[in-house]
């Protein structure tokens, strides 16, 4: 095949008919009619040697050759749509693409919601996934393309990423509205006494669970020959709101985050009875 006497469109026509497998719904997404879709086909059968997509009972089913294409089609066309885009201006209002974010448990709480809804707002034809933050595998993913913008902590980065602070974020006790014995204030002797949730996460390549946000405050409580007591590990924060209004367990949280907890009824927070310090959140890409 010539590519340089090949009408691209061809290709264009070929990933949609992958997609559909039906003329009628290609020519629909197309804009075209079923006569120009099946012309476009056939000149493609052409130049490919290839039957690419016969009939079956089920619309039409892909060769072997088409499948092996496919793929490495759908990825030059996302290319050369990616290189004419550059310098383009976004118009959110007439987007219609998909992006991929990468965030952690606290970003799919309380910054996914929020943006879900502006988007709807500003810009409707777009849509959104979302990947788990994995920090070891930012710069791989943000620089293959796979995702677009990563929300989070991120300790160390590589320098060739981008990167803006959007705000620091410190921490907060929550516990059950009803606790029978921490009141509007939490004391150094009780936040010593009472039990205690501990949220950390696995470190992916060892698989050893640690605490990864709070290390301020444990440098706090340990110049004063304080442990916290602690009755439960758990690797996110997805299962403390439910775990913590149906215990007496004492929880160290963002504030953000239990603002959101506490929105919902199920919670309260009051300050911690020393320094926590603070981690900056920024986005990446």
């Amino acid at each position: 095949m010539n590519i340089r006497r090949t009408d691209l469109n061809l290709l264009t026509v070929f990933e949609v008919l992958m997609q559909e497998r039906n003329v009628t719904r290609a020519a629909a997404r197309l804009g075209l009619s079923q006569p120009a879709v099946s012309s476009a086909l056939s000149r493609l059968r052409q130049a490919l040697g290839d039957s690419l997509l016969v009939r079956s009972g089920h619309g039409m089913r892909p060769t072997p050759r088409a499948e092996q294409l496919a793929g490495s089609i759908s990825q030059a066309l996302d290319s050369i749509e990616s290189a004419l885009a550059i310098g383009a201006t976004f118009e959110p209002a007439h987007a219609n693409r998909s992006f991929t974010l990468m965030l952690s448990d606290i970003g799919e709480i309380t910054y996914l919601p929020r943006l879900i809804q502006h988007a709807q707002q500003e810009a409707p034809g777009i849509g959104l996934s979302v990947k788990r933050l994995v920090r070891a595998r930012l710069w791989e993913e943000l620089q293959s393309g796979s995702v677009d913008l990563a929300l989070g902590w991120v300790a160390r980065v590589h320098d060739d990423l981008a990167q803006r602070r959007l705000f620091d974020e410190s921490f907060v006790c929550i516990l059950r509205p009803d606790h029978p014995r921490v009141g509007r204030k939490l004391n150094l002797k009780q936040f010593a006494t009472e039990w205690h949730l501990l949220v950390g996460r696995y470190d992916d390549a060892s698989e050893n669970f640690f605490r990864s946000l709070d290390g301020d405050l444990e440098r706090q409580l340990t110049q004063r020959g304080i442990t916290r007591r602690v009755a439960m590990r758990v690797p996110h924060f997805l299962s403390v709101p439910n775990v913590i209004a149906n215990t007496d367990l004492l929880c160290v949280v963002p504030r953000r985050l239990a603002d959101v907890y506490a929105a919902q009824g199920q919670v309260r927070f009051v300050p911690l009875p020393v320094p926590s310090g603070s981690f900056r959140v920024s986005q990446f890409w």
